[in-house]
């Protein structure tokens, strides 16, 4: 029984050992399937525990000096054991590690790279940015620098009707300005501009604003007053060549551009407030009498202005405002107590007035309101003013004065005229000329009126002025344009008529308009 068992036991492993001698190809099949349950992380006989991955390189600072370090990969092998399956299967697996590490090491540094990269063109495009003119700025945004400017190129050529008054016709720069702009320490705005035009150089806006109070700007120095509708518009973005008359007139009284400090308050991207106390415009000349003469002291006055878009969508908006200003200590050159009132035939190539008052004296005050409205209809604008002017005079009867305008202009090429803060803004083509278009068409009409008749000043006594318009501008980009108006124009005892009562005319003006 014993030999027999025996003989049973020998004969079994002498055929496992053949079974393994001849199926030797049959175990390096299993051994590789086992390597494959290695990758796939099975956990293999007498592997070492699996070591953590090295954490990413920290890039909250230095991200252009930073580098990826090697992580620690199995350096040492693993420790052999009495079985040469499992020996190999760590070997294995000790090599995927390594990969695996070498792998996520350099994905590391190709996102470094790819960061430091993005870092470098960030700061190159906040540094210098181009578009008509060049921007600068520091990495952090919070210093800028910008120069500015604008360049308006008029021709005029006028078609006398009646008066006897010999218009001139020619070429003008109606504005030559340049400047710079920009912020300080994220909470201050500044500006500095100087106008060229007429061989003459003129201040136009020279301030400091600050603005770190939310929806609150406070703004000291030369800047403009509030005003009306057409007024605080920039003058880059005016629909006709001019604005209305009574604009100009009223505004040169008491608004446009003076010495002072302003606060405008937005509670709301349909609510402006702004209110100012202001002096006279920087360029207006001093006193030209000798030392000795009692020469007026400067003026001063209260503006303020408030608009309201109870409809403002892409597209679609309405807007309403009102206006006013109070001014006192008025001069008319070195006439105390003293004011004129005038303005030109909506062009200024030539320098006559269809709208004079004449110098009105014994003037202690100056009171003004306004009304204004505008509606966006898709391509269709309208948009409307009227003011009224009293000057309480001390002891001779009161004058006052009015005006009013009204416009529609239409894009035949699809824009829509955009608004922002109480004003018009920038208008963009829908496409640019040079950019597989022919840029913006807009058509308008204007009727614009001023009404002096009251003034006490005998010879211009009775004094009123109206005009048509008619407009065709082109719109190359967003800062260039062209524009083209048609004026018909009308004075009643215009100075420009010393033998009449009446002085009518057409003038067709041109203008090439660039800012930047």
């Amino acid at each position: 029984m014993t030999a027999a068992y025996s003989t049973r036991s020998s004969s079994r492993r002498n055929a496992r050992a053949s079974h393994q001698t001849s199926g030797g190809l049959q175990m390096h099949i299993h051994a590789f399937g086992a390597a494959l349950l290695v990758l796939s992380g099975s956990p293999a006989l007498g592997q070492a525990p699996p070591q953590e991955a090295t954490p990413p390189a920290d890039r909250s600072s230095g991200v252009l000096d930073s580098r990826i370090e090697e992580a620690p990969v199995d350096a040492v092998p693993p420790p052999t054991t009495s079985d040469p399956v499992a020996d190999r299967l760590n070997a294995l697996e000790a090599r995927v590690r390594q990969l695996e590490a070498r792998n996520a090491q350099l994905e590391e540094q190709a996102q470094l790279n790819e960061t430091r990269l993005e870092t470098v063109e960030t700061r190159a495009a906040k540094n210098v940015q181009f578009s008509w003119g060049p921007a600068l700025s520091d990495p952090s945004g919070a210093f800028t620098f910008k120069p500015r400017g604008v360049v308006e190129a008029d021709h005029a050529a006028f078609f006398e009707r009646k008066g006897g008054y010999d218009y001139n016709n020619g070429t003008g720069f109606r504005r030559a300005r340049i400047g710079f702009e920009g912020t300080a320490f994220k909470s201050f705005n500044y500006r500095i501009e100087a106008d060229f035009a007429g061989n003459a150089v003129t201040l136009t806006d020279a301030y400091l604003q600050y603005v770190g109070i939310p929806k609150l700007a406070v703004t000291v120095g030369q800047h403009k007053a509030p005003f009306g509708l057409e007024s605080n518009n920039s003058d880059n973005y005016n629909v006709f060549l001019e604005r209305g008359m009574f604009t100009n007139a009223f505004g040169n009284a008491g608004a446009e551009r003076r010495i002072g400090a302003s606060l405008a308050y937005a509670p709301s991207e349909t609510i402006n407030l702004a209110l100012g106390l202001f002096g006279d415009n920087e360029s207006i000349s001093r006193s030209t009498g000798s030392p000795v003469t009692d020469t007026p002291d400067e003026s001063w006055g209260v503006n303020g202005r408030a608009t309201l878009e109870p409809v403002f969508d892409t597209g679609k908006i309405v807007h309403v405002g009102l206006s006013g200003y109070y001014r006192s200590a008025l001069k008319s050159g070195d006439v105390e107590d003293a004011v004129r009132l005038s303005d030109r035939a909506n062009i200024r190539v030539d320098n006559g007035n269809i709208a004079d008052s004449g110098v009105v004296t014994d003037v202690s005050s100056l009171f003004y309101a306004g009304v204004e409205a505008a509606s966006v209809f898709g391509p269709l604008t309208l948009a409307g003013e009227y003011g009224r002017l009293w000057l309480d005079r001390q002891a001779l009867p009161d004058f006052h004065a009015d005006g009013f305008y009204a416009y529609a202009s239409y894009f035949l090429t699809g824009e829509t005229r955009p608004f922002r803060n109480g004003n018009f803004d920038r208008v963009k083509p829908i496409s640019e000329l040079g950019k597989a278009g022919l840029g913006a068409l807009e058509l308008a009409l204007r009727y614009d009126r001023i009404d002096l008749s009251q003034t006490p000043a005998p010879a211009r006594a009775g004094n009123r002025a109206h005009s048509f318009t008619l407009g065709l501008n082109w719109y190359l980009n967003p800062y260039a344009k062209v524009m083209i108006n048609w004026v018909r124009f009308k004075g009643t005892n215009s100075p420009l008529d010393p033998i009449g009562t009446l002085t009518r005319g057409e003038v067709i003006g041109s203008r090439l308009h660039l800012d930047f």
